[in-house]
């Protein structure tokens, strides 16, 4: 693929549908949404990229768009890491079979397995080449930290994973832009998204499975996108799951969104059905506005040394809790967290 200066990115959003609640085994669950999704890809060429102009180079879906997130409450260990899979594998190589079919990228994430850490399982993050290969691999950081996840983060096994921004911030250098990925409640951490900016990040991608489908939380996470694209100067690209009574949760925010580089919304999904989301990508005008612009230019205005040594005085949340193996129940986090609390009323941060 030559060098682009635009081009157009699809957001999907697709219907989700779980084992635990359709009855199957989570090997044909993940089957069917698999097989699904690249439909969805292969209706989207038949139909709708025919509004445009320009065929699309990108496919960005959901958290855990192939398996699902594990059954809410009784989730634990041994439930998801039964959803995890190789990745590069088998079902990363049927989506690389579509890329190279349809000479696109493809991003999504699913539940991961590494012989490297066999007693634990990662939220990873992919973006799959024209040329069916796992370009990138991203593991989410804020995971054992959030109040719904089991997944190791590579903060719990920092002492072994080791702590370098490029393997843990990952980007990579394009013909459509440098990409770079963070998942759903990473969102909620300023410092995710900057550290892949730091690192060159033009277009970010934000797979989610933000589920409640208040308004409330639907301004929270479009809120979140909007800030994260200014503030780092980036385009980026957001989807979540369709709403489906075959899914975890029947609601689901939906509303796929693009945001530009000046934090303005590109297109939106008005709904949680199932459907696309298409817009365009000026990779030329977002590096010519870095270059150039004076207020807002938060990457070049950036003072550093000033936020770093803030950091370095107040660590928090403590690394390497699950070195040796992953959480086993959602009730170890909500311990983890109450300790967390305590310190930072002790150190008078929290009243």
């Amino acid at each position: 693929m030559e060098q682009v200066d635009k081009f157009m990115a699809v957001a999907v959003q697709p219907e989700v549908k779980t084992h635990y609640i359709t009855g199957k085994s989570p090997q044909e669950q993940l089957k069917e949404n698999l097989e699904h999704c690249c439909s969805l890809i292969d209706k989207f060429y038949m139909s709708a990229w025919m509004r445009r102009s320009m065929k699309p180079l990108l496919f960005v879906f959901p958290e855990s768009f192939l398996h699902g997130f594990g059954p809410a409450r009784t989730r634990s260990y041994k439930t998801n890491s039964a959803l995890a899979i190789n990745i590069p594998g088998e079902e990363t190589g049927v989506l690389a079979r579509k890329c190279a079919e349809y000479n696109i990228y493809l991003a999504g994430t699913a539940f991961e397995r590494d012989a490297e850490y066999p007693n634990h399982f990662f939220n990873t993050g992919f973006i799959i080449s024209p040329k069916g290969e796992v370009v990138l691999k991203y593991r989410k950081i804020n995971t054992t930290n959030n109040n719904i996840e089991l997944s190791t983060s590579p903060h719990d096994v920092l002492s072994q994973y080791g702590n370098d921004p490029a393997k843990i911030f990952p980007v990579v250098d394009t013909p459509i832009g440098t990409l770079g990925m963070f998942i759903c409640y990473d969102g909620m951490f300023p410092e995710v998204a900057r550290c892949l900016a730091l690192n060159g990040a033009e277009i970010l991608i934000r797979p989610n499975q933000w589920f409640w489908g208040t308004t409330y939380d639907l301004e929270m996470m479009s809120m979140h996108n909007r800030i994260r694209a200014a503030d780092n100067v980036a385009y980026l690209i957001t989807t979540n799951w369709a709403r489906s009574p075959q899914s975890e949760f029947e609601s689901s925010c939906g509303h796929a969104m693009i945001v530009d580089y000046e934090g303005r919304v590109v297109i939106e999904k008005g709904d949680n059905d199932e459907s696309f989301v298409q817009g365009i990508i000026d990779v030329k005008a977002l590096r010519e506005y870095r270059k150039t612009a004076k207020w807002g230019n938060c990457i070049a205005q950036l003072r550093t040394e000033l936020y770093a040594e803030a950091y370095r005085r107040n660590p928090l949340w403590p690394q390497d809790q699950f070195l040796e193996k992953n959480m086993d129940s959602l009730e170890e986090k909500y311990k983890l967290h109450d300790s967390v609390i305590e310190k930072l009323v002790k150190q008078g941060i929290y009243k």
